[in-house]
């Protein structure tokens, strides 16, 4: 269980780097389905975003799946040298991403010809904040391996909506970065001292904390609040899902 759980963590630390997928047998069946998001771009200087999704299914020889990817992302559209560089940034990483949810295929296909189930791996796509300052796009994935539950994950980045760029949570809340992570911390262990979501040793918690680097895209805007999270294990059991503190803009 335990290896299962690693190997689904890492696979968002694997998209920081280029992968190569290997030969398999599959049938693909790709869509590109676009979803709008946006607001009248007249009204306010901002990137418009739509989304769409690509989705592939891994089949045996005979006709059996083995694993299923779908990948939800945003897209900015019109010319705009904003929207070209927000566009590349989502490109790379959609490529990053469907070459890492390819690594595994021959372990899926084994698991799925020896039980019958199979291998699936989800992002959903949600722009959380909107304005002519920022844009804020949250990824959520879920990758099942047919253990007793798939490992939840997330991708979350800021741009600047005029050009188009990714920027910092701290610079945004007119931090440095030492600043940043000594503010969060310091909100996770109020939250522990009033909450039981956590794993029940402060010492361990605030040990755990110290390790984390809370300018690694671990945020979010929603709401006038900057939304700090956890993966679920780093700070509590799994039932506590990400666990989140705020700070207001």
């Amino acid at each position: 269980m335990m290896k299962k759980r690693i190997g689904a963590c890492l696979l968002a630390a694997v998209l920081a780097a280029p992968c190569t997928a290997p030969a398999v047998y599959a049938s693909a069946a790709k869509q590109e389905a676009a979803q709008p998001v946006r607001e009248d771009a007249a009204e306010r200087e901002t990137l418009d975003i739509t989304r769409k999704t690509y989705q592939e299914e891994f089949k045996t020889e005979d006709g059996q799946v083995y694993k299923e990817i779908s990948y939800e992302y945003p897209v900015a559209e019109g010319g705009s040298d904003a929207a070209k560089a927000f566009n590349k940034f989502y490109k790379n990483l959609r490529t990053k991403w469907i070459a890492a949810a390819k690594e595994n295929l021959e372990d899926a296909k084994d698991a799925a010809l020896a039980t019958g189930g199979h291998y699936s791996d989800e992002v959903t796509c949600e722009i959380t904040s909107s304005d002519d300052k920022y844009i804020c796009v949250l990824q959520s994935g879920y990758a099942y391996s047919m253990g007793a539950h798939g490992t939840p994950y997330r991708f979350s980045y800021i741009f600047d909506a005029g050009t188009g760029k990714k920027v910092s949570a701290a610079s945004i809340l007119g931090m440095t970065k030492a600043q940043l992570n000594k503010k969060v911390r310091s909100l996770y262990l109020k939250k522990f001292d009033k909450t039981e979501v956590f794993y029940p040793n402060r010492k361990d918690v605030e040990n755990t904390l110290e390790k984390m680097d809370f300018n690694q895209n671990l945020s979010y805007l929603k709401n006038g609040k900057m939304r700090f999270y956890a993966d679920p294990y780093a700070l509590g059991p799994y039932a506590a899902g990400f666990i989140e503190v705020a700070i207001k803009l």
